[in-house]
């Protein structure tokens, strides 16, 4: 048992340790460059590949999406009623409660527990996070950003949104690429994942953070929160199999970098939104080989 949950879990250890001391170590890194290159290139193609090779039918595709709408929605109440009743920030706080860390962590953990078909869900799940934190997320922390359409029509275009479509199409048509653009894909999928986790290690390196007690308290929130409602909605829709270990381990992953990035953005308590990422971050190290104990 402990030799399978090493296997899933050291790369992921293993490329955020490299990341963090790459950040320590202050030899630069180019982190807008590298972002921009994983979610305009290498996202897209790994969306592509991973659903288009899959064995995943679009029902279950959709069954993962719609889980993590219901997952999102719970932990945001829950979220808002511990927010509330500490006396927190909601408009600032809120976020870092609700948008786990499904790219970054979820993909690869997924990738390494559950096989092509887990990384192939994880993707569903992620997607839906992702839209949940531009539509909802975004205008909570700024007032100006536009109405929600205004929102949602620049967002269908980006090339992530995209890649779905066209991973969906080939899968659910059985449409094999032609190998030459297979393997392009392949090969540009695969600078993803490692660059996505070295990313948040050096990310993780540079927070600055403060209130420990609260930002543990929030965290209990981000991680134990998603497990209640992901528990409750794998239940109550009856979701099985591989689908179901997506949806709990996706929805017990930390507060995603992004919130903070957002937060600095828009000046809302940046330093406790950070104190969440890292905390819950380290009791995500905790929660996810446990978790993977019960399922594997």
């Amino acid at each position: 048992m402990f030799l399978a949950l090493w296997n899933v879990m050291a790369p992921v250890l293993i490329a955020i340790t490299i990341g963090y001391c790459w950040g320590r170590s202050r030899v630069p890194y180019a982190a807008e460059f590298v972002t921009r290159a994983v979610m305009n290139i290498g996202a897209p193609c790994l969306v592509v590949s991973a659903i288009s090779r899959s064995e995943i039918s679009g029902s279950e595709f959709a069954e993962v999406a719609g889980a993590a709408a219901f997952v999102l929605a719970g932990s945001a109440l829950l979220g808002w009623g511990g927010i509330r009743a500490s006396g927190g920030d909601l408009r600032a706080l809120l976020p870092s409660v609700t948008f786990p860390n499904n790219g970054n962590m979820g993909l690869p953990l997924c990738l390494f527990a559950f096989g092509q078909e887990g990384l192939a869900l994880a993707v569903g799940f992620f997607i839906v996070q992702m839209t949940a934190m531009m539509v909802f997320g975004i205008p909570l922390l700024d007032r100006q950003s536009g109405n929600i359409w205004s929102i949602l029509k620049g967002f269908a275009f980006q090339p992530l949104i995209l890649a779905v479509i066209i991973g969906l199409v080939l899968l659910v048509g059985n449409i094999d690429l032609p190998q030459w653009l297979d393997r392009s894909v392949e090969l540009l999928a695969g600078f993803t994942i490692p660059l996505m986790l070295i990313t948040l290690g050096v990310s993780l390196s540079t927070l600055s953070t403060s209130g420990w007690w609260r930002s543990l308290g929030y965290s209990v929130l981000r991680i134990g929160g998603g497990l209640v409602m992901a528990w409750l909605v794998v239940e109550c829709l009856e979701i099985t199999g591989t689908a179901r270990g997506v949806v709990l381990l996706q929805a017990i992953m930390p507060a995603a970098v992004f919130n903070y990035l957002l937060a600095l953005k828009y000046d809302q308590e940046p330093t406790a939104v950070a104190g969440i990422v890292v905390a819950s971050t380290v009791m995500a190290l905790v929660a996810v080989p446990v978790l993977l104990a019960v399922l594997l």
